[in-house]
């Protein structure tokens, strides 16, 4: 009777442990539930999260179609393509600011065009932008292009010039050319211009200039690898000046551009010049300088043309003065010519006093010697800057 007592006694611990353990699964495995749900809950939120974004994107793509976002995009896809795939669109897209423009390819005799116009406009010759990037063969004896000796030079290792009359009503209206050398040949090369006439635009703005002449340098320079020209580039035009105008003189003591060292100070003043209008340094297809009296009233003027610069019926008198008996002209005039490589080709240097013609005595009292001598300075420095050589 002792020993059951004592067995109970001995059980009664394992009992209780089998209870404990019992207690503990039944609570591990509440918690794994309540963990398991609140995965499933996170879950459930996880997708509706992901289903509130999807509807959110659809939302937006049916926005963007319906404010014909879709339209602008595919505008903006074929102007990246267009002309070809020379149109510098970047710098377009600045100049037209924002506006949904077409752009079209021509073609003639010797000559490729890409222009640009809104979409929108109806008179597509007088519409708010018209934006044309003609290039030429330089070789072409048709092919002219519009450039003036009072055009800014667009340096940066460019020969070209920007046309902006500041003082003009319109201020959209502006005129870039560049002559671009196709592996150094005599003769081989192109010319580019680049006309704009954007209503929105302001050229008096520097930032606008240097895009028309991005326009026009990258486009040219993209046409022309596409035809196989070995085009020298300079490098990107960070800034770039205006027109200047007869009445921009300035003391001939200060000259530091287009007329420095072509007179010196004792000539000068023996000739009664006091003013000069003159551009900044650099070569570009026209180049001058004009030297005027006190007040600015013109007395002399020196221009260098290169190449297509220079049309036919121009360059057929220049020869006319050439072949004039040697010694001094009765009016002043007298010319140089330089050969050139590239699409310059050739060049001709003239100086004219002011208020002659050709033939005509001049009425001021000419110092012969002294406007050769000019202008043989004139055309050696210019020469130099566009590596050509003035011929005897």
């Amino acid at each position: 009777m002792n020993e059951e007592p004592m067995k109970r006694a001995r059980t009664a611990p394992a009992t209780h442990t089998a209870n404990v353990h019992r207690s503990a699964e039944s609570a591990e495995s509440a918690e794994t539930l309540d963990h398991e749900l609140a995965r499933l809950r996170r879950r459930r939120r996880i997708r509706l999260a992901a289903g509130l974004a999807a509807g959110a994107a659809v939302v937006a793509g049916g926005l963007f179609w319906l404010s014909g976002g879709l339209q602008a995009w595919l505008h903006d896809r074929a102007l990246d393509s267009a002309c070809d795939g020379a149109l510098a669109t970047d710098p377009v897209r600045e100049l037209v600011g924002g506006a949904e423009v077409t752009a079209e390819t021509r073609t003639g005799r010797d000559f490729w065009q890409c222009r640009v116009s809104e979409a929108d406009d109806v008179d597509e010759e007088d519409g708010r932008i018209d934006l044309r990037v003609t290039v030429s063969d330089a070789r072409d004896r048709f092919a002219t292009f519009e450039a003036d000796a009072t055009d800014a030079p667009l340096g940066h290792g460019w020969t070209g010039g920007f046309a902006f009359d500041p003082d003009r009503e319109r201020r959209g209206q502006a005129t870039a050319s560049v002559l671009l050398d196709c592996g150094g040949a005599r003769g081989g090369g192109l010319i580019a211009e680049a006309r704009a006439r954007i209503d929105r635009a302001d050229f008096g703005h520097p930032e606008a200039r240097t895009d028309l002449t991005a326009v026009l340098t990258r486009t040219a320079t993209a046409y022309a690898r596409h035809q196989g020209c070995e085009v020298t580039e300079g490098a990107p035009v960070r800034k770039v000046g205006a027109s200047v105008n007869a009445w921009d003189h300035e003391p001939f003591d200060s000259v530091s551009g287009s007329c420095a060292g072509i007179v010196d100070p004792r000539t000068a003043t023996r000739w009664g010049v006091r003013t000069a209008v003159e551009t900044a340094p650099g070569p570009k297809p026209v180049e001058g300088c004009t030297l005027g009296g006190l007040r600015g009233a013109p007395l002399y003027t020196f221009t260098a043309s290169y190449g297509p610069a220079l049309d036919r019926i121009a360059r057929d008198r220049l020869e006319e003065l050439s072949d004039r008996r040697a010694g001094d002209a009765p009016d002043g005039r007298y010319v140089l010519w330089a050969d050139c490589r590239g699409g310059a080709d050739r060049a001709a240097y003239v100086v004219a006093p002011i208020g002659g013609t050709l033939g005509r005595t001049s009425h001021l009292a000419l110092d012969h010697q002294g406007l050769r001598t000019a202008l043989s300075a004139f055309a050696e420095r210019s020469a130099k800057a566009h590596d050509c050589t003035v011929t005897p």
